[in-house]
């Protein structure tokens, strides 16, 4: 038995320090065929150090032996030295039988450096020199995924497809097709192309895509069916509870979409968009003390976000502490963009407490962006007719109405409005 094969023997058994002694032989007494395979065998099983020392030496003795170069050069990419690797690659030429290789892990070389229109030229021309290697077709998909070229993405893992070629390096090409689709806003064939590789063959990411798409598209039962394997697979997944309590709730289950945010607090308690979500849910249940605790936190953690902001007032509308809202609203720096359902709550609290010239000033502030919304309109309406403003609350009411045609109950104040005058 040859020292490498000692070598390989001990490592197989976790016999560290006998593998340790083994490779010294190895350096002293194997030739180098053996060498040359031992290199391969340790840079296949993670041992990098070990397989880049044997390919350095192995190198020195044959300078031309440019395949060598090509692993030296990947193994330096994996080390973070790009410099390195590009200094090995340099020497290799069209002539050469590792050139599409070099062209390959140079483009990766500068892909790592963000350097994406380098990384693609370097593929582009691998592909024109290689014209049928579909390996290069799958590395110019993954750079067009990685810089989001989307489009591009999708028309090389499709060229892969339509040649039968599904899976390079443990990457699924349907599953990357699919996120490609996906990305492109192309919902329906991005859900059947995920569908096409089938619930088991998804990685955790690729199934939360697909529960994602399920949510956006309507299907509310198969997201919530999809993104509860994505948790069952991984508890850890921490993005995955919040689109599950939002398909939870799209079903009317609310009760099962806050123990959902629940969980998902307990994997990650900096989502302030979880907490507002819970915090919602816990006033539609009738625990108000449970989203005050929530919305709380939210601010806590990110008191900039004008989303949590409002999430806030409405909170403190719902349980009818006006005065605690016009205060919190009214600490907002308001020199830059302001969100106009600041306004409106604020209108709604002065309204409240008949602070009249207040709440009409913020109503007002507010018309332009809900013109169009019944229920900001029939907000302002019943606000126009308790301070007699009787020329607004009739073009409130005409333009409430050629939105909501049906509600008898505006048209019937509009009737006694005209009647009057």
């Amino acid at each position: 038995m040859s020292y490498s094969e000692q070598m390989l023997a001990a490592l197989e058994q976790g016999d560290m320090a006998k593998a340790r002694d083994a490779f010294t032989q190895v350096l002293a007494h194997d030739d180098d065929e053996t060498r040359y395979n031992l290199a391969e065998e340790l840079y296949a099983l993670g041992f990098t150090g070990q397989a880049q020392r044997l390919y350095e030496e192995l190198l020195g003795k044959y300078p031309d032996q440019d395949d060598i170069k090509t692993v030296l050069a990947d193994i330096a990419v994996s080390n973070g030295d790009a410099d390195k690797a590009l200094k090995y690659l340099a020497d290799i030429g069209p002539d050469s039988d590792a050139y599409g290789q070099a062209l390959m892990t140079a483009a990766d070389v500068y892909q790592t450096q963000g350097l994406y229109e380098v990384s693609e030229q370097k593929l582009l021309t691998a592909a024109q020199a290689f014209p049928d290697e579909p390996v290069i077709t799958f590395a110019l998909g993954e750079l067009y995924f990685a810089w989001g070229h989307d489009a591009q993405a999708a028309s090389a893992y499709s060229q892969l497809l339509a040649a039968d070629e599904t899976e390079f390096a443990g990457v699924n090409v349907q599953a990357r097709y699919a996120s490609s689709l996906a990305n492109l806003g192309q919902y329906e064939e991005a859900i059947a192309a995920f569908e096409a590789v089938g619930d088991s063959k998804l990685a955790p990411s690729e199934a939360f895509q697909l529960g994602g798409l399920y949510l956006q598209t309507g299907a509310s039962e198969r997201a919530v069916a999809v993104l509860k394997q994505v948790i069952d697979r991984d508890a850890s997944f921490a993005s995955a509870y919040l689109p599950l309590a939002q398909a939870q709730e799209a079903q009317g289950d609310q009760a099962a979409a806050l123990a959902t945010v629940q969980d998902g607090l307990q994997v990650d308690d900096t989502n302030p968009t979880l907490f507002t979500l819970g915090a919602n849910l816990a006033l539609k249940l009738e625990q108000p003390e449970v989203a005050r605790r929530y919305l709380q936190k939210a601010l806590a953690i990110d008191p900039e976000n004008q989303t949590v902001m409002l999430e806030w007032s409405n909170f403190l509308l719902a349980t009818h502490d006006d005065e605690a809202n016009i205060a919190f609203l009214a600490a907002i720096d308001q020199s830059g963009d302001i969100d106009p359902q600041i306004y409106w709550n604020l209108a709604k609290s002065h309204d409240r407490l008949d602070h009249v010239k207040a709440a009409r000033e913020n109503y007002l502030l507010a018309f332009r962006a809900f013109q169009n919304s019944p229920d900001f309109l029939h907000d302002i309406i019943d606000f126009f007719q308790s301070t007699g403003s009787t020329a607004e609350l009739k073009a409130a009411l005409t333009r409430y109405l050629a939105l909501v045609p049906s509600d008898s109950d505006m048209q019937d104040r509009l009737d006694e409005l005209n009647r009057e005058n």
